[in-house]
């Protein structure tokens, strides 16, 4: 004689799977676990050990971030080799998230190193420039203040990155293709706008820089006082045997795209020497 199998209530799955009834509910509604018997006069619901089981691994496949119409799918209509892809395309997602959110985690990382940098006091110093590679715009601007900020060269350099889904791994760079200050003498400027990438695009608007010697430092408040660090910077140079090789450079390490005060902004400029 076959035993008759024990059947739950409700109340009875939700306290021993701990999955709450209003739940329960839902995925008898969704046709997802449908109780094994409704009693006609109560509409109480009963389920089996079974379906204990079944709700064990509805609860797996939904903790790894399937859909509830993709539980079902893998529940109930596909197989073992189904159920493999599956998993697999959900660990190649998964994989895709955690690269997004390391790079988000050393977005965060160096934004904090910044802020940090602008209590450091290092000094003038001489540094050695890493090789990298810069999405850049060049051209000459007619009417050049150097205590503004060229905010439309900017965003050029932004929407590049963004529609050839670069990763940046600098701040925004100034270059000067003229002679040491003379963007502070002429409202004409040769300027150059870039940020460091990670990648190596194949178009025009890309270029490898080698590593290069610089004497740098850091200013501090706003561009209208830069000048004065500027003059201090290429003494510092000369006194101590730098020569100028190469145009001058500025990094906004904090800039209107980080804080409000213009107190608060952070520039390095870069000197190549020989």
């Amino acid at each position: 004689m076959t035993q008759k199998k024990k059947l739950y209530t409700i109340g009875d799955i939700s306290d021993i799977c701990g999955v709450p009834v209003k739940t329960l509910r839902y995925y008898d509604e969704i046709k997802l676990l449908v109780p094994k018997r409704r009693d006609s006069e109560t509409n109480y619901r009963y389920y089996t050990e079974e379906q204990m089981l079944i709700l064990h691994n509805i609860r797996k496949l939904k903790n790894y971030g399937f859909s509830l119409d993709e539980v079902h799918s893998l529940v109930y209509e596909k197989g073992i080799d189904s159920l493999k892809e599956s998993l697999n395309l959900r660990l190649s997602d998964i994989h895709e998230k955690i690269e997004s959110l390391q790079e988000l985690y050393n977005e965060i990382e160096n934004s904090i190193g910044k802020i940090e940098l602008s209590s450091a006091d290092k000094g003038i110093t001489v540094e050695e420039i890493p090789e990298r590679g810069i999405i850049y715009t060049r051209r000459v601007e007619k009417d050049f203040k150097s205590d503004s900020i060229p905010v439309c060269r900017w965003f050029e350099i932004f929407e590049l990155i963004r529609k050839n889904r670069l990763k940046a791994e600098s701040s925004i760079l100034a270059t000067y293709h003229n002679a040491p200050l003379e963007q502070f003498l002429k409202s004409e400027c040769d300027l150059e706008i870039g940020i460091a990438v990670k990648e190596s695009p194949d178009f025009p608007f890309f270029k490898r820089v080698p590593s290069f010697k610089a004497v740098t430092t850091l200013h501090r408040g706003p561009l209208s006082g830069i000048v004065n660090t500027y003059v201090k910077t290429i003494k510092w140079a000369n006194d101590n045997s730098c020569e100028i090789n190469g145009h001058i450079t500025e990094e906004f390490l904090m800039s209107p795209t980080d804080v409000k005060d213009e107190s608060e902004y952070l520039t390095k400029i870069i000197i190549p020497v020989k």
